[in-house]
């Protein structure tokens, strides 16, 4: 199935992504140069793949998104792949940036490809499907870099390549092209959409994603002053992470029966208070503790690729430049805001912070309240993609 096939490509292309940071200490061992100069790679990749999927979202809405859904992980795959053969770091960082922007046409692209080749009444399904596959290669990213790099080098990491060029290239081969009848896209659609509801869902995303961010980044410096095991505390992320991944499923596959609004808010009004029960109950009591973890970072990442979906049905017309703008950009811009936040844990503390940072909870329900649904399912529009025998 088509939806499939470009899950996997999701997942090959963020788990290309996530090989960068920890492998960090031996680019910097390789070059021989400051940890500041690497860790400017992380914010070449993390702007080129984040902050430009409004952009990549307008260019594919332009153009065929098959293309460009199949060419940006492999240009994620090349980047990432080939680190070990850049002489120099400053030609690494410009491959990075070509790179990031291969992500993110991917990610504007795929989203919209993942409703498209979607059954009709399986939307949410698929794009939460989709959403679960590039967090699980984000998951085991770190793991699999850190393996081949400690068997083989660095250079060991191009043997992995034909994992996104192989799906690629079988998107390429079974699913059609697509024909986008609409008018070109421009900036002028861009600041079209982005107001009414679609704002509403971007801050909304953005507001969670804040609160989910902050939450994950700070457990082990939080864990760290408590003196608890560094075992136990990537115990924590695990069991967080992966709640959050299970929560993106369900949300997206709950959201086709129950309506998509309903479970917006269903997740906002139990998140805030198991959010609260985080910062009460001591992370010790690990019985306690850990399934209050899992729960709260399911429901508060349930309701991203729901956004998503009721973006691309509010705009039918632009699902690509809507998907950019709900997806990386959110957590881009929820990234940027993360530097100012680390150093003021560090200044106030870890529980008033991070207490202040759940109120941000409370304007992300009213809006999700005053979310109006789209007016028509898009799986009534008329389909750009004519069906074959493949979906």
């Amino acid at each position: 199935m088509l939806p499939l096939l470009v899950s996997i490509l999701h997942a090959s292309n963020d788990m290309f992504s996530s090989f960068l940071t920890p492998l960090l200490p031996r680019i910097q061992a390789g070059f021989g140069v400051t940890y500041a100069t690497v860790s400017v790679l992380v914010a070449v990749y993390s702007f080129t793949s984040s902050l430009l999927q409004p952009l990549a979202g307008l260019i594919a809405d332009r153009y065929d998104r098959r293309m460009l859904a199949a060419l940006g992980p492999v240009m994620v795959a090349l980047g990432a792949g080939l680190m070990g053969f850049y002489p120099t770091p400053l030609i690494f960082a410009l491959v990075l940036g070509l790179a990031g922007m291969g992500s993110a046409l991917f990610h504007a692209s795929g989203a919209a490809l993942a409703n498209q080749y979607a059954p009709p009444g399986k939307k949410g399904f698929w794009l939460s499907f989709f959403g679960s596959s590039g967090q699980l290669g984000l998951s085991i990213g770190p793991i699999v870099s850190i393996g081949i790099a400690g068997t083989l080098g660095l250079k060991g990491l191009a043997y992995l390549i034909p994992l996104s060029l192989i799906p690629a290239l079988l998107l390429l081969r079974q699913a059609p092209p697509v024909n986008v009848d609409a008018k070109p896209s421009s900036f002028r659609d861009l600041a079209r959409v982005f107001r009414g509801e679609v704002a509403k869902l971007w801050a909304i995303s953005t507001l969670r994603n804040i609160a989910f961010m902050s939450f994950s980044t700070t457990i082990p410096y939080w864990y760290l002053q408590r003196g608890i095991p560094e075992g136990t505390m990537a115990l924590a992320l695990t069991v967080y992470n992966f709640a959050a991944v299970a929560g993106a499923f369900l949300g997206g596959t709950l959201s086709d029966r129950w309506g998509r609004k309903a479970v917006m808010v269903f997740t906002m009004v139990f998140s805030i208070p198991l959010y609260i029960g985080l910062l009460i109950v001591p992370p010790e009591s690990a019985l306690i503790y850990l399934p209050l973890l899992a729960l709260t970072g399911a429901l508060i990442n349930a309701g991203i690729p729901v956004a998503v979906v009721m973006a691309q049905e509010h705009e039918p017309r632009q699902i690509a430049t809507v998907s950019g703008l709900l997806m990386g950009f959110t957590w881009g811009f929820a990234g940027l805001l993360y530097g100012i936040i680390g150093p003021l844990i560090e200044r106030v503390g870890v529980i008033p912070m991070l207490a202040a940072l759940g109120l941000l909870l409370i304007p992300a329900l009213t809006l999700t309240l005053s979310l109006k649904e789209p007016e028509h399912e898009l799986s009534a529009q008329p389909s750009k993609v004519e069906p074959t025998l493949s979906d």
